[in-house]
């Protein structure tokens, strides 16, 4: 206990900043409304919490897209893999692209590519306590300007700026049934740009508990807070109604959202779909598919 007291000492001291926050990456952690810090599912570990990655069973891949507010313009992607190396066990790589388009024309797009990495720092026959890390190349490009002409056509380029961010993570369990997980996004403080011109990435603390009362049912419950935004509640519920069937809800403070969404699993493939709601714009979509080594 006191080891997960030092280390959540030592990561809350994240609290700025500019590009697109997106916080829910993959659609198990869509449908459960981003509540599932203390219990990412395999592979999606890459993005929600890297300390996952050091339960790793099996080699296995992911990647989806999400349609944003139907808005047909926005286009997200996200893919990574997880394995291990000669040297390093528990690893992965992750990338998303966040691109903005109209009418054929180019407007910005954001990419993040991460190398992610779990580490068991204790484990017993009760208990276990993870660690996690994922160090990101981030890249912000833009199109170009109007221009006289107002379409583009004969607009200046906007340049592209690079910066690395850090995100640290923790995991443990308690007999299989209790978990909590906390992670640091971007603790590093990066930003892009230089003096007047200079704007930092996001930064956000997440903080979390799941419980199992019997092996079907996963309740889950976090807290988001994002530098310079009001903290968000996370809950959620995932319910397996039938064998590789699996129902999931969840719900979000601030603004009030709701979600749902499924998982369906055949063998080595497992397909995941999540929406959630707005209480101005349209639904956002996310499907995605996970593959792992039989």
């Amino acid at each position: 206990m006191k080891k997960i007291l030092l280390i959540l000492i030592s990561i809350s001291i994240a609290l700025g900043q500019v590009t697109t926050e997106h916080l829910l990456s993959g659609s198990p952690s869509l449908s459960l409304a981003g509540s599932d810090i203390a219990r990412p599912a395999n592979a999606w570990s890459l993005f929600v919490n890297p300390a996952g990655l050091a339960e790793k069973r099996v080699n296995s891949a992911v990647m989806g897209t999400e349609s944003l507010y139907g808005m047909p313009y926005f286009t997200y992607m996200l893919s990574g893999i997880q394995f291990d190396l000669p040297l390093m066990r528990n690893v992965g790589l992750s990338v998303e692209n966040l691109s903005t388009g109209y009418k054929g024309n180019f407007l910005s797009r954001e990419i993040a590519v991460g190398f992610s990495q779990g580490l068991t720092l204790q484990a017993d026959r009760n208990s276990t306590l993870l660690f996690g890390y994922s160090i990101k190349a981030y890249s912000v490009g833009y199109g170009q300007s109007a221009g006289i002409s107002g379409d583009g056509s004969d607009g200046r380029s906007l340049g592209n700026h690079n910066t690395i961010g850090l995100d640290v993570g923790v995991l443990a369990t308690l007999r299989e049934r209790i978990r909590f997980g906390a992670k640091v996004t971007n603790i590093n403080h990066p930003q892009m740009g230089k003096a007047n011109t200079a704007v930092y990435l996001p930064r956000r603390l997440q903080m979390g508990l799941a419980y199992s009362p019997y092996d079907l049912v996963w309740t889950t419950a976090a807290l988001t807070h994002s530098a310079g935004h009001n903290t968000q509640i996370n809950a959620g519920l995932t319910y397996e109604i039938l064998q590789g069937v699996i129902l999931s809800s969840g719900v979000q403070s601030n603004p009030n959202r709701f979600a749902t969404g499924f998982s369906y699993t055949w063998e080595f493939i497992s397909f995941n779909y999540g929406l959630i709601t707005h209480p101005v714009l349209p639904v956002s979509h996310q499907v995605s598919i996970e593959i792992r080594r039989r």
